[in-house]
This record gives structure tokens, C-alpha cells and sequence, in this order.
């Protein structure tokens, strides 16, 4: 039997980030891609060192399951409950398993079917392939419908002063509830460089403290408009509001650069 070690290290490669995949999946959470490469790598890794290796004790029980562990805890970086990595790592040997056992039905197998799909491109191609489009087209769903969800939440919103209307695209941040405690209003943030070239100091100011979710306290310095105008699909509608200034910026690729509270709506 002739053995490519290229094609081998690509099949095994693209089969151990495709069970890292759907172990993400079943388990309903968000990974990282470098880090389910860095689990495949591992995974072609512990292959290499059973095929060159062969009889060791590399190729035990034990050994295999120590590595399944440790693809899974690199995968899984970010979760680092014990119980969670080892329900995981379950989940991962299993889908390895069932896997395994199609593979064996297809060698063993005598159907008609069969011999004309693999007649001249090798069924493994073809599950690879498929791992491939799979995790291709699932991760485009996702990124459609996130983007789609998120679509939804963001409103244009114009900012009334004295003599001006500034507008804005502003994200509904539905974990903040933020209020300036003199007035009680909610807290619209912006991002700082939008009033960069307009007079604010004309403005009463505030100073409104926060507390972020590491509990770190701060204040950040704000200005209360006449009001806002909030437009949505339907229709608009104005609100009271105080604006508090951020320093960073909110969105990393700019489709907002303002938060709205829960309590603005």
C-alpha cells in the first residue's frame, strides 16, 4: 500500500478540525478558528506519531484518550471547567467513533452504489470534501443571520442641539442600563470624534460614573441635547437623553458609533 504523507496529513488535518467542529456545535459554543486549528494540528500530530510509532504504547487506550483530551483542551482554550472539557472530549470521541465506523462500512462494503462513487476519486476525498463545505456553508449561515440580528438592532438616530442635528448610527445594547444619577435620564455613549468640531461646551455638562463588568469604577464626561430622534423602519420618535462620551471606538469595522440604552426605548 502506498501512503502519501501529504494527502495524509491534509485528510487527517481537515477530519480532526471537522469532529472539533461539530463537538463546538453539540455543545452550543463559539470557538475560535486558530484554536480548532491548533486542536487539528495536534490531532495530525498524535497520527503521524502512531503511524511511524506503530506497537508503542503511543497507540494505547490511555495514550489516545490522553490526547483527546489535550485536542480538546486547546480547542477549547477558553473553557476551563474540568467537567466541561471532559463532557467535551466524550462528545469528540464519539463523533470520532461514529465517524470511524462509516469509514469501515464504505472499505467493507460490496454495494454496486458504492464502487461508482469511489470508482475513481477515493471516498476519503470525498468526505473531505464534504467536512469542507460543511463547515464553509455553516459558517456562512451563521455569519448571515448574525448579521441580519444585528441589522435589526442598530437605528439612526439624530442628535438636536441649538442650531444643529448631527446623525448618528447607534446600537441597541440591551445589557446597559445606564443613567445619569442628577437626572435619572438614560445614557446614550458616543464615540468622542463625532462632536470633535462642534461647540459642547456651551452645553450643561455631567460627569457620569460607571461600572464596567470587571468592576473597575470611572467616569465618563457627557452633555444633555435638546433631544434625540430615533428612526427605525417603522417609525420615529424622540427622547430625552444625556450623551456621554467614549474615548474608543464602539464598532471595529464602524457600523455604529453610539450605544443605546434599554431604557431609551
Amino acid at each position: 500500500m502506498i501512503l502519501y504523507l501529504d494527502v495524509f496529513v491534509l485528510q487527517n488535518f481537515i477530519v480532526n478540525v471537522f469532529l472539533i467542529y461539530i463537538t463546538s456545535q453539540t455543545l452550543r459554543v463559539n470557538l475560535k478558528i486558530h484554536l480548532i486549528c491548533f486542536g487539528g494540528i495536534l490531532g495530525v500530530i498524535y497520527a503521524l506519531l502512531s503511524l511511524f510509532m506503530s506497537g508503542t504504547f503511543l497507540v494505547s487506550l490511555p495514550f489516545k484518550i490522553i490526547f483527546a483530551i489535550a485536542i480538546i483542551w486547546i480547542s477549547f482554550y477558553n473553557f476551563k471547567k474540568l467537567f466541561f472539557i471532559l463532557k467535551a472530549t466524550i462528545i469528540f470521541i464519539l463523533y470520532a467513533m461514529l465517524l470511524a465506523g462509516f469509514c469501515l462500512f464504505i472499505e467493507v462494503s460490496n454495494s454496486s452504489t458504492v464502487e461508482l462513487i469511489i470508482n475513481r476519486v477515493s471516498y476519503k476525498n470525498i468526505l473531505a470534501a464534504l467536512m469542507i463545505v460543511y463547515i464553509i456553508l455553516h459558517r456562512t449561515i451563521v455569519y448571515i443571520r448574525d448579521r441580519n440580528q444585528l441589522s435589526n438592532l442598530i437605528y439612526d438616530v439624530d442628535i438636536i442641539t441649538d442650531k444643529n442635528s448631527t446623525r448618528v448610527k447607534a446600537f441597541l445594547d440591551t445589557g446597559n442600563e445606564l443613567r445619569e444619577p442628577a437626572t435619572n435620564l438614560p445614557v446614550m455613549i458616543l464615540e468622542k470624534g463625532i462632536f470633535e468640531n462642534m461647540p459642547v461646551k456651551i452645553y450643561s455638562k455631567y460627569i457620569i460614573p460607571y461600572k464596567v463588568v470587571n468592576g473597575k469604577n470611572d467616569n465618563m464626561e457627557g452633555f444633555k441635547p435638546e433631544y434625540i430622534k430615533i428612526h427605525n423602519k417603522k417609525e420615529s420618535f424622540e427622547r430625552q437623553v444625556i450623551i456621554g462620551f467614549c474615548e474608543n471606538k464602539l464598532s471595529s469595522i464602524n457600523e455604529y458609533n453610539a450605544l443605546l440604552s434599554r431604557g431609551i426605548l
